[in-house]
């Protein structure tokens, strides 16, 4: 690999371990308030051309003009005025379409600033007035307007952008040409004597009014961004208390009502029990067992993490895992079968590496079914649950592995789903406990380990 490719993959590298990966959550949140950002934008502009093109028409209306380098200078910023406007009607209605939203910014950015530069550089080419003089225009008074219309999207490295092209720009009007003796400055000045009348002045007032419109609008996108910020974290903060913390961090506030009323949804559940926990409790100290159930959880948060599952609960010994919380998704069952051969794997080189005696044996039930889902209680105690027939199932075939002698066991419904038949086989079983329709239970060819 050549040197300067060792040195950008390097750099790669380090900033993606010194910059945090964003949840889905925030660049929602992120996208959302940059469309909001491009359409506030292309209003301020529609707003600020407005205000300031009837600025110049009231300062010019009853004024007679004969000289025609002031003529020409307002049809110049009569026309630049409209274009600005045109553009902020442009640039919001892409927003509001979804296009560009990326690289709008930047665009609009860029043409403020081709139009800003393109009224002075008329004056001064066009117009033969000296670069030198450019900050007598009222026209430059318009660059902090847009450089505030570019901090709409907070965006440092636009905003960045934004001041070096009119800093370039105007170094360029105001040292590129030769300087003028001091008679002929005077002379210039004089003959300029009416950017200073009471009605440029007006017109600078307007601009200042604007820039402030502008900077206000700013301050109060800023605070809104806070606030809608600080309440997701606090929804956030209070779903972690009783959600599955696999949920709390991709609900929105429409999703989180959605489960406050309660839907019903198909999903595939597993559950998982230790065969014989209270012999390890009977042998155990209370610190080890602690650190053995501890251990036996982190089991299972490592197998549900790998296939997509959300842990609906820990009960003590066992756990119950959700395979299409909070949207159903074609891989749940499948997901759910691979998820339980996992957890057998992990098991046994857990026995392995600590030589338990006896060795730990866990049973694992899965079925697949419509549930109730949702968020249930008053505000004092809230607690997410499923419940229905389908929750019933799954618990007693977990319990039917001891009598089945077979660590996993799953409903015909669950493997026809996961379009596994052809590695499972059926084996004759009592009818469930409590349960009332027939269920076919097939074990795994692959997995015969028994349980005890």
């Amino acid at each position: 690999m050549a040197p300067r490719s060792r040195i950008t993959s390097a750099w790669i590298s380090l900033r993606k371990l010194t910059t945090p990966a964003l949840s889905d959550a925030t660049q929602r949140l992120i996208r959302e308030a940059d469309i909001g950002a491009l359409q506030r934008a292309g209003l301020a502009r529609i707003l600020v051309a407005a205000l300031l093109l009837i600025a110049v028409l009231v300062a010019t209306e009853d004024v007679h003009i004969t000289n025609p380098t002031a003529m020409r200078q307002i049809w110049a910023a009569e026309l630049t005025l409209t274009l600005f406007g045109a553009l902020g009607w442009t640039g919001a209605f892409l927003a509001s379409r979804r296009i560009a939203v990326d690289q709008l910014p930047a665009i609009t950015a860029a043409l403020d600033a081709v139009l800003v530069l393109g009224n002075l550089a008329y004056s001064h080419w066009g117009l033969g007035i000296p670069g030198s003089l450019f900050s007598t225009f009222p026209v430059v008074w318009v660059v902090p307007i847009t450089m505030a219309a570019a901090a709409i999207h907070y965006q440092p490295r636009l905003q960045a952008y934004v001041a070096a092209v009119y800093v370039i720009g105007l170094s360029l009007l105001a040292f590129g040409g030769e300087p003028l003796p001091p008679a002929e400055r005077m002379l210039d000045l004089s003959q300029l004597y009416g950017l200073f009348s009471t009605e440029a002045n007006l017109v600078r007032l307007a601009m200042v009014l604007a820039a402030a419109l502008i900077l206000i609008l700013v301050a109060r996108q800023s605070r809104l961004l806070l606030e809608r910020a600080v309440r997701e974290t606090t929804l956030r903060v209070n779903l972690t208390r009783y959600l599955p913390r696999e949920l709390a961090p991709i609900l929105t506030e429409e999703a989180f009502a959605s489960l406050r009323q309660g839907r019903r949804i198909r999903v595939t559940l597993l559950f998982v029990d230790i065969r014989a926990s209270t012999t390890f409790g009977e042998t155990m100290e209370p610190g080890q067992l602690a650190v053995f159930i501890t251990s036996f959880r982190r089991r299972v948060l490592r197998a549900a993490a790998r296939h997509g599952g959300v842990i609906d609960k820990f009960t003590g010994d066992g756990a119950l895992i959700l395979f299409g919380v909070p949207n159903a998704e074609e891989s749940d069952a499948a997901r759910a079968l691979a998820c339980g051969r996992m957890l057998l794997e992990l098991v046994e080189r857990w026995n392995v590496k600590r030589h338990f005696d006896p060795p730990v044996r866990i049973g694992i039930g899965i079925h697949t079914g419509d549930v109730f889902c949702g968020v249930v209680g008053d505000e004092s105690r809230l607690e997410f649950t499923v419940v229905g027939e389908t929750v019933n199932i799954a618990s007693r075939i977990e319990q039917a592995t001891k009598s089945a002698h077979c660590s996993l066991l799953a409903s015909m419904d669950a493997v026809a789903a996961a379009g596994e038949d052809g590695l499972w086989s059926v084996i004759e079983h009592e009818p469930l406990p409590g349960v009332t329709r027939k269920v076919v239970l097939l074990r795994p060819l692959a997995y015969p380990a028994p349980s005890s």
